[in-house]
């Protein structure tokens, strides 16, 4: 393996190469949930998880970027194994000058790829910012379950409706995150913390929710009485049945005679409708048009 040890050139492939060869771990079930916890540098990931764990078992310092590397630890809840993969945070590229920041951040993107849930922490008191959003798409855009934790919010200025208008604000910079859970928690203090996971089982069972083909086109119909998809000049779309055809993450495929000439927003009207009736809570649900077998 040719490597520097001065800049890391090639030090993340040796570690891929080194992981590879060890021998499975007995607490890292093959069924486990693994959940990948992102975010910039210095918002509470790792304090997160060890407010999770009961015990210190990660790193935690006030200088941002202590974590360098994507750690996994395992454990259970309420019967169900979990792998908390505890990642490097995603800084700006301008900001990565050395070798040890680059492959920080190129194992946090490797970290979402291995993960089915992402765990995004944000600081309540700096808010949302356009790097985390960067963070979110990603994992949204991978697949991957989704759920935001606004940690520190025993430090930010509050009233009764500070929640509702952070959650708001929010989702006016990126619509999607209308389908995403949030929680607001200190892991100084622990406060909910440990609704998180409940949070992420909640998550993972709408992510492989299955909804029965009848349902599915009953509520295309539905749909269709509504609202019918705009006609091309010269053609006549018709959309015939649906049914979903992938779980983790949601996916429905929707039958037509002409799917290429199905309008964007049209599809959005279709994928709002089916959410209104089953959720897919903290994850992304996507929405192909196919062409009906002659």
């Amino acid at each position: 393996m040719p490597v520097s040890a001065i800049n890391g050139k090639g030090s993340g492939d040796l570690l891929d190469v080194l992981v590879a060869l060890l021998p499975a771990g007995a607490d890292t079930a093959d069924d486990a949930l693994h959940v990948a916890i992102v975010g910039r540098p210095n918002v509470g990931k790792s304090s997160i998880i060890n407010r999770l764990l009961g015990e210190e078992r990660l790193v935690v310092s006030d200088e941002a970027g202590t974590t360098r590397d994507a750690i996994d630890t395992p454990m259970k809840y309420h019967g169900r194994s979990f792998v908390f993969i505890d990642t490097a945070g995603l800084r700006r590229q301008t900001k990565i000058e050395d070798g040890i920041e680059f492959y920080s951040s190129l194992r946090s993107r490797r970290a979402i790829d291995r993960a089915d849930i992402c765990v995004l922490v944000i600081d309540a008191v700096e808010g949302l910012h356009n790097q985390d959003l960067k963070i979110a798409t990603l994992a949204w855009d991978a697949g991957r379950g989704l759920i935001i934790v606004v940690n520190k919010w025993d430090l930010a200025e509050k009233d009764d409706k500070a929640s509702a208008k952070f959650e708001k604000s929010c989702r006016e910079k990126a619509p999607y995150l209308s389908f995403v859970p949030f929680l607001f928690t200190s892991a100084l203090t622990g406060q909910r913390i440990q609704r998180l996971l409940d949070l992420l089982l909640t998550v993972e069972e709408e992510r492989g929710k299955r909804i029965s083909t009848a349902k599915v086109n009953e509520r295309l119909q539905e749909l269709l009485a509504r609202l019918q998809p705009p006609q091309a000049a010269g053609f006549e779309v018709k959309l015939n049945y649906a049914t979903q055809v992938e779980v983790a993450p949601p996916m429905i495929a929707v039958f037509g005679n002409h799917p290429e000439l199905v309008e964007e927003h049209y599809v959005r009207y279709l994928h709002n409708g089916f959410r209104e009736t089953w959720g897919f809570t903290g994850n992304p649900l996507r929405v192909i048009m196919r062409r009906k077998a002659s």
